[in-house]
């Protein structure tokens, strides 16, 4: 199933998102923006990795379609799924060509809305790099709340970073609409 909306539509990784993904992935500016570590991925290391892709109800991973033309533009991710508690964490990336354009707070908005009112979440939370301004500025656009700082929680460049983490409550989604 396909979760469609205005512009974009969301769906599952298929083969032929593999360029998409080394692009996003082996790029040395967005690795430096977003929280975590990676090696360089070669072309068979992602396509081993997509066919390893299994459902799994603590993840819902997704790929960005432009509508327009019926191209992948990023990837969208809700992790660590918790169903007892509604709270799950998401991860946005974009290709360099998509961004700045509206494309993220469309698919941070759409992404809610169907945690939200489809997986009957309560909560949504993000972590993003404190030097990493464009996404705070995305999230926060977006209706998430900043609630605290992970002091030196990430290492980039030589240095330890504060990481800041945002939450958007179902509540608040359904007044911002």
């Amino acid at each position: 199933m396909n979760i469609i909306g205005d512009r974009i539509y969301l769906r599952a990784v298929e083969l032929s998102d593999k360029e998409m993904l080394l692009d996003i992935i082996n790029d040395e500016q967005t690795e430096y923006e977003l929280g975590g570590w990676s090696f360089p991925i070669s072309d068979l290391n992602q396509e081993e990795w997509i066919k390893s892709l299994k459902p799994d109800n603590k993840t819902l991973r997704c790929v960005i379609v432009n509508k327009e033309d019926d191209k992948a533009i990023g990837t969208v991710i809700l992790s660590d799924v918790d169903y007892k508690n509604g709270t799950a964490e998401i991860h946005i990336k974009l290709g360099k060509q998509i961004r700045s354009k509206g494309y993220g707070a469309e698919t941070i908005n759409f992404m809610a809305g169907y945690a939200f009112n489809e997986l009957r979440l309560h909560c949504i939370y993000a972590h993003v790099n404190s030097y990493n301004e464009k996404s705070q500025k995305l999230f926060e656009k977006c209706g998430f709340v900043k609630e605290g700082t992970l002091r030196d929680r990430i290492f980039k460049k030589g240095d330890y970073h504060n990481v800041y983490c945002y939450s958007l409550l179902k509540g608040d989604f359904d007044g911002n609409r």
